[in-house]
């Protein structure tokens, strides 16, 4: 009997010193709150992903632009606001306990922003800050190139070249690098398609419902296995971060001389601690037809702003085609102004 009076008594005064430590931790722990508004008008923005990062806690606004973080130990920490379409914006805030800490932020519309990747070691990280060759390719971006596949996406990237036997089929090709040599990804998982293997198969991947498409040029075969002695492709959908409420969006694409068309939509409904999301779309898309038919290449050499004549093999960058060299009519247009 001494013996079980001396284990419930053991269980009590432990359950005590676990409410008081609690009861400490909660006195000695602040908040972190404020708004985010846009810079140029003042507006309020909501579903501003608001991240503490030493905590890797993470909120977002609600419709009135405002956040709280509570339970936050005190100290120093690193705040971070994050919009799709807006540079980051960072703050350093210090919590003491019992008082909300304020930290307010303003996005500002930038023509340059800083290219984010998780592609190359498995963490969100700078382009700038990773070790390997990255490229990405956000949703402006790509709404440029607005093409049925990542293979021509991606064409004439640094680096990267396609192999295509047709419209719709293309894939894309690293420092040359093809087949299933290069992992393709949707969301950090394979795609599993026959694209790899077969030239006549293309990737089933919708282009125009991606948020970004990331390249990683070189070997990545510590993190992805050996088909990634090449390079990763990992197109990026706007599902990767939990949200409240309802976004959508919808997205069409067309060309003249393939006769290409498409059309994407889906809808976003965050409820709690779920998710639910549904999408569709559609492309069609034919062969490219030149104004010149047979006879020559169809260029305007009075519209250039410079002819530029590479000779010699550059299959590395252009593919097979290039083996003998590369011809590169370039106008005044690759320069926004």
């Amino acid at each position: 009997m001494q013996w079980r009076k001396y284990i419930t008594g053991s269980f009590i005064a432990s359950l005590l010193l676990c409410c008081a430590a609690s009861s400490a931790a909660a006195q000695n722990a602040g908040s972190i709150q404020g708004k985010v508004s846009l810079a140029e008008n003042d507006a309020l923005l909501h579903n501003v992903i608001i991240t503490v990062i030493q905590l890797k806690r993470s909120v977002s606004t609600d419709e009135s632009g405002a956040y709280q973080i509570n339970q936050v130990p005190t100290g120093a920490y690193t705040v971070l606001a994050h919009m799709e379409g807006f540079p980051d914006a960072t703050q350093t805030v210090t919590v003491t306990p019992g008082s909300p800490t304020t930290a307010d932020f303003q996005l500002r519309f930038s023509a340059l922003r800083e290219q984010i990747t998780i592609t190359a070691t498995g963490s969100e990280q700078t382009v700038f800050e990773s070790f390997q060759s990255v490229t990405t390719l956000d949703n402006l971006r790509l709404a440029e190139e607005s093409h049925p596949s990542i293979g021509e996406v991606l064409d004439k990237e640094p680096g990267v070249a396609k192999r295509s036997f047709g419209p719709g089929t293309s894939r894309p090709v690293i420092r040359g690098f093809d087949g299933d040599r290069v992992l393709v990804l949707q969301d950090g998982v394979r795609t599993g398609s026959l694209g790899s293997q077969s030239g006549d198969h293309g990737e089933p991947i919708d282009v125009l419902s991606l948020e970004r498409l990331e390249v990683v040029k070189g070997p990545a075969t510590l993190l992805y296995g050996s088909n990634a002695i090449g390079g990763v492709v990992n197109a990026v959908t706007g599902h990767d971060y939990a949200h409240k409420g309802v976004r959508g969006y919808f997205t069409t694409a067309a060309g003249t001389t393939n006769n290409q068309g498409g059309v994407s939509g889906g809808v976003e409904i965050g409820v709690g601690n779920f998710m639910f999301w549904g999408n569709g779309s559609g492309q069609r898309t034919g062969s490219l037809s030149s104004q010149s038919g047979d006879h020559g290449e169809s260029v305007d050499v009075l519209q250039l702003e410079r002819l530029e004549v590479l000779k010699g093999p550059a299959t590395l960058l252009y593919g097979s085609n290039a083996i003998g060299g590369v011809v590169n009519a370039v106008t005044g247009h690759d320069y926004a102004h």
